[in-house]
């Protein structure tokens, strides 16, 4: 069991990786990538991106915290949650809920977009990764409190594990209607580099006169990769598996649709929803675990007065994983695997304040469906287009992760842009005593530099007074008034 357990924990940690983008950005002016979002909004200009600087972001959301595993004991000194003179309810205050972990990384390797009078075309690749934990609370309280509950039962079957990555090149389009609404698409050809996907079904422990029943029912299906990880002893040749990718590769197709309408002048709507598609997956494999009730009596779940979070971890996880019956999982190969992947919603309102318009009040609905692993956020935030090529955005949060604070700047003139963003920023608290960090694991950045071209088309000219004046002068649209 331990090869299993350690495998699946080494391919989410190194894989824990999530397409995503600035939501900071949503709303924030000039800002090249507000088409990965919402493929109805379009550029202020064209733009063609540098290599593997153009977009990249990585980071980590978690509803989990320091705080949440060590404890001030009553010597004034500090302890793990399994310390025994840590409260089994102050504990499960804190992990007795469900807790969700994904993290993320999302590079550009080449992007470029242009205008045709009301049209805006988009035309992207990346490397694009997926993976996050859903862990039901009954997890910590079956190592926190285990069989001293003597009637203990415990349910785990919202546990959840997804990881997969992908290449992908899209490309987008956006039209114009009645100067008031924005239609887009996005078609994205994808090839798959890994998955992993788990269906626990049910996963029960009882209590019964000093033995623990097992009831589990559920599914492991992951691709060539992993899956060769998993049951072989011997190394993996990993050449011969980016040759197997080429011969045979794992394709797939997904749509984003979205749409925006300026209600009236001052206000603007939109929504958008990603990732409407799937990847095809060849030699898949699939492990699954026998449904037979059976009983284990090999569990020591007494709480340890051990300082060494590790040595207590370890002892709790190999525990743990028995769970799993290593002996009594069969291995099956198919040859294809049809893996949906995980939409996204977004729904967004902005208004600019009528007296200046330069500065907008927002607020954006976030939801990514994942089952078990599924979130929701919501942002509120505060955008100022300082200058016509300088803007700036500042937001708070809350969602499934907790609450936390983004910010973004961004600089983009005629001939360049750069952007440097967080979603997620918390301040960070410590013990009285110890210069320790208890917030939420929960931070990201993305940052990126392009390259821009053609006349400024955004929402403020240069000249807005004889640009109210159009129909007396036409001559203030010409190319001048778009220069900087």
């Amino acid at each position: 069991m331990k090869k299993l357990y350690i495998s699946i924990l080494l391919l989410v940690a190194s894989l824990t990786l999530s397409a995503q983008n600035l939501r900071t950005g949503y709303f924030l002016d000039g800002y090249t990538y507000r088409f990965q979002f919402n493929p109805a909004f379009q550029g202020e200009r064209g733009f063609v991106s540098l290599p593997v600087v153009s977009k990249t972001s990585f980071g980590i959301e978690s509803t989990l915290s320091v705080k949440d595993f060590i404890y001030p004991l009553p010597s004034g000194n500090l302890g793990t949650f399994l310390h025994p003179e840590v409260k089994d309810a102050d504990v499960m205050k804190n992990l007795g809920k469900r807790t969700v972990l994904n993290t993320n990384f999302d590079i550009n390797l080449l992007a470029f977009g242009f205008r045709v009078k009301k049209t805006y075309h988009t035309l992207d690749l990346s490397i694009k990764a997926n993976a996050e934990v859903g862990l039901p609370g009954d997890v910590f309280k079956f190592l926190k409190v285990g069989a001293s509950d003597g009637n203990a039962v415990y349910n785990m079957a919202d546990l959840g594990i997804g990881s997969d990555a992908y290449a992908q090149i899209a490309y987008g389009f956006s039209r114009r209607f009645f100067d008031k609404f924005n239609i887009g698409l996005r078609v994205k050809a994808l090839v798959g580099l890994e998955s992993i996907r788990t269906d626990i079904r049910n996963l029960t422990l009882k209590m019964e006169h000093d033995e623990w029943m097992v009831n589990a029912d559920g599914s492991l299906v992951m691709s060539s990769l992993p899956s060769k990880l998993l049951s072989q002893d011997q190394n993996v040749d990993f050449m011969e598996e980016a040759m197997s990718l080429v011969k045979k590769p794992n394709l797939g197709l997904a749509f984003d649709i979205g749409a925006s309408v300026d209600l009236f002048k001052y206000l603007t709507l939109s929504a958008s929803i990603l990732d409407l598609g799937f990847i095809n997956w060849n030699n898949t494999g699939m492990y699954t675990l026998n449904p037979e009730p059976w009983v284990y009596t090999g569990f020591n779940l007494s709480s340890t007065g051990s300082a060494d979070l590790e040595s207590q971890l370890q002892t709790k996880l190999d525990e743990l994983t028995a769970l799993f019956n290593i002996d009594e999982v069969k291995t099956q190969t198919f040859p294809k695997y049809k893996q949906n992947l995980t939409m996204t919603l977004h729904a967004g309102a902005e208004f600019r304040l009528p007296f200046y318009e330069r500065f907008s009040l927002a607020a954006l609905a976030t939801h990514r469906f994942g089952g078990g692993k599924s979130w929701t956020e919501g942002r509120f935030s505060a955008n100022w287009a300082l200058l016509r090529w300088f803007s700036l955005a500042a937001n708070y949060a809350i969602s499934d992760y907790g609450h936390s604070y983004g910010g973004a700047i961004n600089l983009h003139a005629k001939g360049y842009t750069f952007f440097l963003g967080t979603d997620s920023f918390r301040p960070m608290t410590s013990f009285a005593t110890n210069m320790i960090p208890l917030n939420e694991l929960n931070t990201n950045v993305v940052f990126g530099m392009n390259v821009t071209f053609g006349k400024y088309n955004g929402m403020f000219p240069k000249k807005d007074k004889a640009s109210k004046k159009k129909n007396k002068n036409k001559s203030s649209n010409s190319d001048e008034d778009y220069e900087l």
